[in-house]
């Protein structure tokens, strides 16, 4: 085995599956390099008996460290200057993706850690996500400018003065949007932002403000499907848009009704996320996918994520009977979206309910007689068009 190059042993090792590797290890030595590779390149620490376990892990076996590639923290119950976290981080050289989730129950506010500030600024850091914390709006902006990967879930951003100095008037939208053509490829800084906020966008108007927006111009993905843009929100949104509209590919919205979009015109997936009740008035589906068709004409994937929360006890949940309103002008203003290759309707369940969604597939394939005959229907009960970082801690 000692004679075998490390490229073959390195081959070998990719074809193991995860559950394999601790055993693959014990095999021979010339295997331990490659399988603790990929055993310690996702670490994942969650109370302090994990924080625990792991410092004692690295301060015997150091180079484990090295291995890791994305961290994923949760912080609700760390002290925030927890010694054991301090020598943790310090033993991980070359994190590319790190999650840091805190607790609903209680504000941790992530500013008063003085480990994971610093951890921050390590310049191995590509992707970067937050999850119920309090965080200054300092730190977002850095986030902004610094990481390539942004998902943002249920933040309480503290600000100050300084968030507001720069009118929206005085934005500049000017700057390249010719970035990605032709199969070209992102530059450096922030392309794949996600954001989740609270029922009042509080998180939402944080993030977009001027001195904000303006390190948002070259994204590629955007996804905002929790809640929909307010009214309030939707000239700086659509001044977000319009400053990425050269470079952005896919975008994900909830919608509570049609939104005035600008021109996308490189725009090839969008994943539309819709309460259910909206499906039972198809003018109105409608006029959403042809405005959509509209400012985005090169669609390529359309899906049509419809939510079913639930508004009634579960045994009074009856099957999907939309009424019998007009759907041909949907059918149609799918057929004219020339480079449409596939529609996604999935039905979102927040408990599983067969029946429902049984019923749901071969209502929307009668009601959408060209589309289906064309091949572009696709059914599911899950995100179409979904990235690793569009799941918090995934």
């Amino acid at each position: 085995m000692a004679d075998f190059p490390q490229e073959l042993i390195d081959a070998i090792i990719d074809e193991v599956p995860d559950s394999g590797l601790a055993a693959c290890s014990l095999t021979s030595t010339a295997f331990v390099p490659s399988s603790q590779r990929r055993l310690f390149r996702w670490m994942s620490l969650r109370d302090l008996g994990a924080y625990e376990r792991t410092a004692l892990l690295l301060a015997s076996s150091p180079h484990r460290g090295q291995y890791v590639r994305y961290l994923a923290l949760e912080i609700k119950n760390i002290p925030a200057d927890y010694a054991q976290l301090k020598a943790i981080l310090a033993l991980l050289p070359g994190i590319e993706r790190l999650s840091i989730g805190g607790g609903q129950e209680c504000q941790i506010d992530l500013a008063e850690n003085p480990y994971l500030n610093d951890l921050l600024s390590a310049p191995s850091i590509k992707c970067f996500a937050l999850n119920h914390l309090v965080v200054p709006s300092a730190l977002i902006s850095r986030a902004f400018s610094s990481f390539e990967q942004v998902t943002l879930s249920l933040l309480t951003i503290t600000h100050g003065a300084e968030l507001f100095e720069l009118p929206l008037s005085q934005l500049s939208i000017t700057d390249d949007n010719s970035r990605v053509s032709e199969g070209g490829t992102p530059p450096a800084g922030l392309w794949h932002l996600n954001i989740i906020s609270d029922q009042f966008s509080t998180m939402l108007f944080s993030v977009l403000q001027p001195t904000i927006l303006g390190r948002l111009r070259h994204l590629v993905r955007l996804s905002i499907v929790y809640p929909p843009v307010p009214e309030s929100l939707q000239t700086q949104f659509t001044q977000l848009l319009t400053m990425c509209s050269g470079t952005l590919e896919h975008l994900a919205l909830e919608l509570e009704a049609p939104l005035n979009l600008p021109a996308l015109p490189v725009l090839v997936s969008m994943e539309l996320w819709l309460d259910v009740d909206l499906a039972k008035t198809p003018p109105l589906l409608a006029s959403i996918v042809s405005q959509t068709a509209a400012c985005a004409p090169h669609i390529e994937v359309l899906a049509l994520a419809l939510m079913d929360r639930p508004k009634r006890p579960p045994q009074c949940q009856l099957p999907f009977t939309p009424s019998a309103a007009e759907w041909p002008a949907l059918d149609s203003a799918l057929m004219d979206m020339q480079d449409l290759q596939e529609v996604d309707f999935s039905l979102r369940h927040f408990t599983w309910n067969a029946e429902r969604y049984n019923a749901f597939v071969p209502y929307i394939e009668q009601k959408l007689p060209q589309a289906f005959d064309a091949e572009l229907l696709q059914f599911s009960q899950y995100a179409a068009i979904q990235h690793p970082m569009d799941c918090f801690m995934e």
